[in-house]
């Protein structure tokens, strides 16, 4: 055994690396894609109503843009924003660690 060096193991960024579709989260983008279909296909093409088709485009575009910059600044943003609402309760809101008269959450 060799003193002194550490052996390196490269770990391929691949490996790491969020996946997203058109640079958005998967669920919600996955999500989106089905209120788009389900606004566009019966709502829009069967019954011909091409005002859904148009809101539909309009939604795809916007929430996809919307998506993607949420994915850009956290790809799993979503993910902590579900346990952040989750756990609203366990946040006390306090000044320091050593606080003694913690209030309990109250539940509505």
């Amino acid at each position: 055994m060799t003193d002194g060096i550490l052996r390196t193991i490269p770990v391929h960024r691949s490996l790491t690396r969020p996946q997203l579709l058109m640079g958005c989260e998967r669920f919600p983008f996955l999500m989106l894609c089905m209120v788009v279909t389900l606004l566009a296909g019966p709502g829009g093409l069967m019954t011909g109503n091409f005002i859904n088709i148009l809101i539909a485009g309009a939604l795809f575009f916007t929430g996809r843009a919307l998506l993607a910059r949420m994915a850009k600044g956290d790809p799993s943003m979503s993910g902590v924003f579900g346990r952040s609402v989750k756990y609203r309760a366990e946040y006390p809101a306090i000044s320091t660690v050593r606080f003694r008269n913690v209030p309990k959450a109250r539940r509505w």
